[in-house]
C-alpha cells in the first residue's frame, strides 16, 4: 500500500475495500461470546422472529467491516486512529452465507491549524451485501499524520 498523508485524500474519492464471505459459524461463535441473543445463535429460536433465521450481531459486522478498512484502506506508517463516528446503522441484517463489499468515500480532509503535526480525514464507509442492499454505513473521521515539512 501506498504511503498516504492527510494531503493525499481528496473529496469524492473512493476507494474499494473488497469482500468477506461470512459464515454461519461465525455469526454464533461471535455473538455466544459477545451479543447472545437468541436471534444470533439458536436457529429455532431465530426462525421465530421478525428476522425469519439467525442473522449476525451488528457488531460482528462492523468489525468486518473494520478487517476490510486494514487489509484495503488504512496505512499503518501515517494513520493515527481515530476520535470517532458521527453515525454508525446497520439498515439490512447479515446472514449466513452473505457476501459482503465495501467501499470508503472521502467527504472532506484537512490539517489542524491549532496541531499542524495533526490531519483529519472524514469519511463514509459502507458495506453491502450479494443483493446490493447496504448493511452497515458508518460516517467517521481517522487522524492522519500530514505531508512531513520539506527542510532546505
Amino acid at each position: 500500500m501506498n504511503i498516504r498523508y492527510a494531503e493525499d485524500y481528496k473529496a469524492g474519492e473512493v476507494f474499494d475495500l473488497g469482500t468477506y464471505d461470512v459464515t454461519h459459524d461465525e455469526i454464533v461463535e461471535f455473538s455466544r461470546k459477545y451479543d447472545p441473543f437468541p436471534f444470533h445463535i439458536d436457529d429455532q429460536a431465530a426462525q421465530k422472529t421478525v428476522f425469519g433465521g439467525i442473522i449476525s450481531s451488528g457488531w460482528l459486522t462492523a468489525l468486518v467491516w473494520l478487517r476490510l478498512m486494514h487489509k484495503a484502506f488504512l496505512c499503518y506508517e501515517t494513520t493515527l486512529g481515530s476520535p470517532g463516528h458521527e453515525e454508525m446503522i446497520w439498515p439490512t441484517p447479515v446472514r449466513s452465507g452473505d457476501q459482503l463489499s465495501g467501499q470508503v468515500e472521502i467527504k472532506e480532509s484537512r490539517v489542524s491549524k491549532s496541531k499542524p503535526d495533526l490531519g483529519f480525514v472524514r469519511y463514509i464507509s459502507k458495506l453491502s451485501n450479494q443483493e446490493g442492499e447496504e448493511v452497515f454505513v458508518t460516517t467517521s473521521t481517522m487522524m492522519v499524520k500530514p505531508r512531513p515539512a520539506q527542510r532546505s
